[in-house]
């Protein structure tokens, strides 16, 4: 049963680029195919992926060219192609990718688990020392984080209905905090309603504040939680987030007496809030990837990635198909993991030409699907860009202009670049 998984993973990957995000994203690894030559297959196509191509019979040909010969793992073209082709024609149905991963995984832990029991016996035989067979034995224990997340069976809508009002009527009494996340800013506050497993999109124009607003939610809700933020950055390296920050909470001036007041203060601002940075991701299946190994290392409680264009997005037919790809699969992990993601995007010059270029929901660049997975729409908006007369230069609008469960509207703020973060007025 496995091995029929094992291959029919590896169909779907061939057939849509995106099945290797999803079975990475849910867990799967080099070492829990037993076949050595799917292992291969299964390393040339994240590999592949992480470059941005593929894979596809074509680039998986070029990519084994200099594994097939004499003492290779292919001894020659024909078993190569003998392998692909049995991959390729196994029936495999493109929903049922965390199901095989499923499968995969748990013959993977059942023969860890056997072989590491068979190791515990021969040190036994062999007369080790009892640190020894119980240092072994531990080493089971390592199988338990193989498993994919998620809930397999379903519910009914009676008892899930249920356990929402009952959930709801503990939180009224006191008896439980609400699962609200709020974002410290009271009039946003006051219109979005953020919940765990919410996708955000965060849409602006350049240089209206998006990733400043990114920084400033992510502090706030970890501050709120005292728990762990996730900031995904395919725009900025350290060095740009690290200035940022500083600049942000002061002056650092010109010398260095400056530099240390200055220093003082932003650190002890920062100190002990749990707000994590991650620059390195620039695909897709690397943010997703990161979010993931995060909330199960720090237990994240949100996250987000800016911005979505700006990753290397997985082959398609179209651009407009590689985001509506990208936004589903940020969707589907903000619900998996039960956190709320906050994915920053572009919008098109359309508001440019407006009179009124507040942005509206048609303006998000490349795709509607965002528009449709998101939970909720935001666009920072802040008219002393377009007019330097306009006063006070720090006026700034959050406009909620979509919310699947909650109103819209338009939160007035306070941000001025250079001079602090996104705060409500007053």
């Amino acid at each position: 049963m496995a091995f029929h998984s094992e291959k029919a993973v590896l169909a779907l990957c061939l057939r849509d680029p995106v099945a290797v995000d999803e079975a990475a994203s849910v867990g799967l690894k080099r070492d829990h195919f037993t076949f050595p030559l799917y292992r291969l297959l299964w390393t040339a196509f994240v590999e592949d992926r992480g470059r941005g191509i593929g894979p596809d019979r074509a680039t998986i040909c070029d990519r084994f060219n200099d594994k097939i010969g004499e003492g290779k793992p292919f001894a020659d073209w024909t078993e190569f192609t003998r392998v692909v082709d049995e991959v390729e024609r196994v029936p495999a149905v493109r929903g049922n990718v965390e199901h095989y991963v499923s499968t995969i995984v748990e013959a993977a832990r059942r023969q860890y688990i056997i072989d590491t029991a068979k190791r515990i016996l021969d040190h036994e035989e062999g007369g080790s020392s009892f640190s020894e067979i119980l240092r072994v034995s531990t080493a089971i224990t390592n199988a338990a984080s193989w498993t994919p997340e998620g809930r397999s069976e379903p519910r009914t809508a009676h008892d899930i209905t249920k356990d929402y009002l009952e959930d709801l009527q503990a939180q009224r009494m006191g008896l439980k905090s609400s699962t609200l996340v709020v974002t410290d800013i009271p009039a946003l506050d006051d219109i979005l309603r953020i919940r765990p497993g919410q996708m955000i999109i965060v849409g602006g124009r350049p240089k209206m504040g998006k990733s400043q607003l990114m920084f400033t939610l992510l502090a706030n809700i970890a501050r709120a939680n005292e728990a762990s933020t996730l900031a995904i950055s395919a725009e900025m390296n350290e060095a740009q987030i690290g200035e940022r920050i500083a600049t942000s909470e002061a002056s650092l001036g010109l010398s260095v007496e400056d530099l240390e007041r200055a220093k003082q203060k932003v650190l002890k601002r920062w100190e002990g809030v749990p707000v994590y940075f991650d620059d390195k991701p620039k695909t897709l299946g690397g943010a997703l990837m990161s979010i993931r190994l995060q909330k199960k290392k720090r237990n994240i409680c949100a996250a987000a990635v800016d911005y979505l264009q700006l990753l290397k997005l997985p082959e398609a037919s179209s651009r407009e198909r590689q985001v509506a790809e990208a936004s589903s699969a940020f969707k589907r992990l903000a619900m998996e993991l039960d956190i709320p993601i906050f994915v920053l995007a572009q919008l098109n010059r359309s508001c440019e030409y407006r009179e009124n270029k507040r942005p509206i929901l048609s303006d998000l660049r490349d795709s509607g699907q965002i528009e449709q997975d998101a939970d909720a729409v935001l666009f920072v908006y802040r008219h002393a860009v377009y007019s330097q007369d306009h006063e006070p230069a720090s006026d700034a609008e959050i406009i909620v202009r979509a919310q699947r469960n909650g109103p819209v509207g338009t939160a007035h703020c306070t941000w001025e670049p250079g001079k602090g973060w996104f705060r409500g007025r007053g």
